[in-house]
């Protein structure tokens, strides 16, 4: 009785879906965004579904995904003005509405596509299930499919028979015709009603078992078995699918919820970089530069050669230091420029580096490039980035009222040109969290760009094989793979990736900039320090950099060095053990000019991108590809006296483990020993040979097993599971710590303290505002430490106190945190 009471009294009302937005033009809003979002795309995906169905399908996605707000329990929710009241009505499950919503959503795609002749068709009777999946989870992360068919539970039961009992279906039905028709549909609301409180008789051997309702029925019996044998399709095509509805469908929720205006698309000129280029290098003739343009040049002609049909996976692989940047860019921007004239539409631009250590350096390339843009043509994202996004009309300028949405069309990547890391992008992509995914369909048509692509694992070249070239082929998608050292994700021989430079081989040949000397003979840490003062004293006004595989050894030889107290030499260190913000000021301290002859003692941080440049380069043993990448910070403008890259194995004493041990394991530093046995000495125009010696043998004899488990995942829509897809693994779990280093440090963590007493919706706005400066302030460090940093479990995060600092405990300027030595030679960089 209590629920028609509260029925009636809400049936005259206007429903609404936000405190200050109605519920029939929110769904109207999203339907309607949601269908546009396709419709501007350009898929090939015939041979699966229909692209005018998927365009209904999506906007029937969007009218549907919120229709669990027109329960009086929702309304109660939305009107309810008493924050303690509404707060404990929010909890109530009968307010929540993403279940009884995505049971519409099934209901109404289900009869759409029967009407269409399409429901049992191979491809579209998966649809309906999908809608469900997106629809049900649009407020949370998506979970296994197979799950989420399995049953409901007697809990879920009851709560949908409130939920739908409280519902005026007049009033409901008044919204969706208008709704349904705008696609020439019709659709009566009254049959959800039906599918969930109504029910039959379940007899086994000749007894009644129960009664079952008949949307468990069908959800959980037809939907299950086409679910458990999904498998058998073996098909990447539900998995995008599901990830291109779902992130449409997030997309224009948060859109339309947020009232965010739409960021209209920009022009970039094609030959902005060509100007740039003449400007920024008139005069500059040096061998380096010269070769630079050359293959500048070499690549830009290749444009008019790409079959926009066909050459969707790409390769720039080229020497270090010889341009990578600006020609990817350049290159981007003319292919943009083509499929726009052929195919009539704006690509995106996403530039994606493994490290943050590069990417604010590249960054500030594109910046110089484009002339400080607005946030609207040149976004940079990681987790790290500011949270202001502007556009040339100020729409969005950052205050206290717009963090929320500048933070939403940042997420969003609503620019033309993105900068961002391997994590954002590929973590969209293999993922089922809902802010990860929400990019995606700003992804497809896009031009992505993967620089320093050598440092994914090959454990996941078979699973990036698979979903790049189905992404690439069915999305309109182009990939630029960017290297010096180009893995074999792609084979060129077999042609399953097109090279932009039409002599690579050449521009190998006649580099000569360094000879890379290798001694595959262990030795102790103290016989190396012997090695190195020699070289160091002999060689007064050579630039070094001295790259170790571990924190401890690293600080040993920088301790080492520091002793020696050499004339006119500056001395840096560099590695993860400093907070960033003085990491970024060291390397730009090294990359300036200066008198003194520099040494530079680092860890593996030093080796991808970051443009500095030295006479002689001493390396703890290490894949072929990071021996590469290190090579590259030698001699790399091409000066007159050739470089020196010496190769050396050490181990801290007699009867230990070799450092590359601990960081590398044995498979890829096997393959290593292999390429470099009995050779002594190795010039530069040696290493394409080399590398490609190296690339072959580790796709000869690498294990798949993690790809094809993870792409069994990916086709079983096992979303939960793709955890497992981890870019990035450390041997030790780790805590973060703020480092209390000066003034600025001292009153970032005094904001952070206060922001930490509010409450939790509030809290998380206040700290969005201070972020980027935080954790210019963090290191991550072993967890066995974390006694030592007065870790706090509640908020995560440990702290040493600009006190402590100044009394020498805990951190150090110059090498960072203080690290209990008893823990040996394994923390890497």
């Amino acid at each position: 009785m209590e629920v028609d009471q509260e029925k009636i009294s809400y049936s005259s009302n206007d429903l609404k879906s936000h405190p200050d937005k109605l519920l029939k033009d929110h769904l109207s809003s999203v339907g309607t965004l949601c269908k546009e979002i396709v419709s501007s795309k350009k898929l090939n995906i015939g041979e699966y579904v229909n692209f005018e169905v998927l365009q209904d399908i999506s906007y029937l996605v969007g009218i549907t995904h919120d229709f669990g707000k027109g329960t009086s329990f929702f309304q109660k929710y939305i009107n309810e003005r008493d924050e303690s009241k509404r707060i404990k009505l929010k909890n109530k499950p009968e307010t929540h509405h993403g279940l009884l919503s995505s049971i519409l959503t099934y209901y109404v795609i289900k009869e759409y596509l029967s009407r269409k002749n399409l429901h049992d068709k191979e491809n579209y009777k998966y649809l309906p299930i999908l809608s469900f999946l997106v629809v049900k989870r649009h407020h949370g992360n998506l979970h296994n499919a197979l799950d989420e068919t399995i049953g409901f539970g007697e809990k879920d039961k009851e709560v949908l028979e409130k939920q739908i009992k409280s519902i005026d279906f007049n009033k409901i039905n008044s919204i969706y015709s208008t709704l349904f028709s705008n696609i020439h549909f019709n659709f009566d609301c009254n049959l959800v009603h039906d599918k969930v409180l109504k029910s039959e008789p379940l007899y086994i051997y000749g007894a009644l078992k129960e009664h079952k309702n008949y949307y468990v029925q069908d959800i959980c019996g037809e939907e299950k078995k086409l679910i458990r044998n999904i498998d058998e399709e073996h098909s990447l095509f539900y998995y995008f699918t599901t990830l291109f509805l779902y992130s449409i469908l997030l997309d224009a929720d948060k859109t339309d919820a947020a009232n965010l205006k739409l960021i209209r698309r920009k022009n970039i000129p094609s030959d902005i970089v060509d100007t740039y280029k003449k400007s920024k290098f008139r005069g500059q003739n040096t061998k380096m530069n010269k070769m630079r343009n050359e293959i500048y040049e070499d690549v830009l002609k290749n444009v008019k050669n790409i079959n926009l049909e066909k050459d969707k996976i790409l390769s720039l692989n080229v020497p270090t230091g010889t341009g990578k940047t600006l020609t990817s860019l350049s290159f981007a921007l003319k292919l943009r420029k083509l499929i726009e004239d052929e195919k009539g539409y704006q690509s995106r631009i996403i530039y994606s580096l493994p490290f943050l250590s590069i990417i604010d350096q590249n960054y500030d390339v594109f910046n110089d490039v484009l002339d400080s843009p607005s946030t609207d043509i040149l976004l940079k994202h990681h987790h790290l980035s500011d949270t202001a996004y502007t556009t040339r009309e100020n729409e969005f300028e950052s205050t206290d009222n717009d963090i929320g949405k500048d933070l939403l069309l940042i997420e969003g990547w609503n620019s033309e040109i993105i900068v961002t890391t391997f994590i954002q992008f590929f973590y969209s992509l293999i993922s089922k969290k809902n802010k990860a995914i929400r990019k995606v369909h700003n992804i497809v048509n896009s031009i992505v760009i993967l620089d320093e692509v050598q440092a994914i694992p090959h454990k996941y070249w078979v699973l990036l094989n698979k979903t790049i070239n189905f992404f690439a082929k069915h999305f309109n998608t182009y990939f630029i793979f960017i290297t010096a050292t180009q893995p074999l994700i792609f084979n060129e021989k077999n042609n399953e990736i097109k090279e932009l430079v039409k002599n690579k081989e050449k521009y190998f040949r006649e580099l000569d900039r360094v000879k890379l000397s290798v001694n595959l003979k262990p030795i102790i840490i103290e016989s190396f320090k012997e090695i190195l003062k020699k070289d160091l004293i002999e060689n007064k006004n050579e630039d070094f950099l001295v790259v170790l595989n571990t924190i401890n050894s690293s600080k040993d030889i920088y301790s080492f060095v520091n002793n020696l107290n050499i004339n006119n030499s500056e001395l840096y260190y560099l590695s993860t053990n400093i907070v960033p913000k003085d990491r970024l000021k060291i390397i730009k301290e090294i990359k300036e000019k200066n008198s003194k002859r520099k040494i530079v003692v680092s860890t593996q941080l030093i080796e991808a991108g970051v443009d500095i440049d030295v006479d002689i380069v001493y390396r703890d043993f290490a894949p072929l590809d990071s021996i590469n990448q290190v090579a590259g910070r030698c001699n790399r403008n091409f000066g007159d006296r050739k470089g020196v890259v010496k190769i050396f194995v050490l181990k801290e004493e007699e009867g230990s483990k070799e450092y590359y041990k601990y960081i590398y394991g044995y498979f890829l530093p096997s393959k290593t020993e292999t390429v470099l046995k009995n050779k002594n000495e190795i010039s530069e125009s040696e290493f394409l040979k080399l590398n490609e010696s190296y690339f072959e043998k580790v796709a000869i004899g690498k294990n798949d097993d993690e790809s094809n488990s993870i792409l069994e995942k990916v086709e079983e829509l096992k979303f939960d599971d793709l955890s497992e897809f981890k870019l990035i693994e450390k041997g030790y779990p780790e805590i973060d710590v703020f480092i209390e280093l000066d003034n600025s440090a001292e009153e970032v963590w005094q904001k952070y303290q206060k922001i930490q007493k509010l409450p939790p919706l509030k809290r998380k706005k206040e700290f969005l505002k201070i972020k980027s400066q935080f954790y210019d302030y963090v290191i991550s460090i072993p967890q066995r430490y974390k006694n030592q940093v007065g870790f706090d479990e509640k908020s995560g995060i440990g702290h040493i106190s600009k006190y402590e600092i100044e009394q020498g405990i805990g951190y150090d300027r110059t090498i960072g945190f203080k690290r209990d030595e008893s823990g040996g030679g394994t923390i890497i960089c």
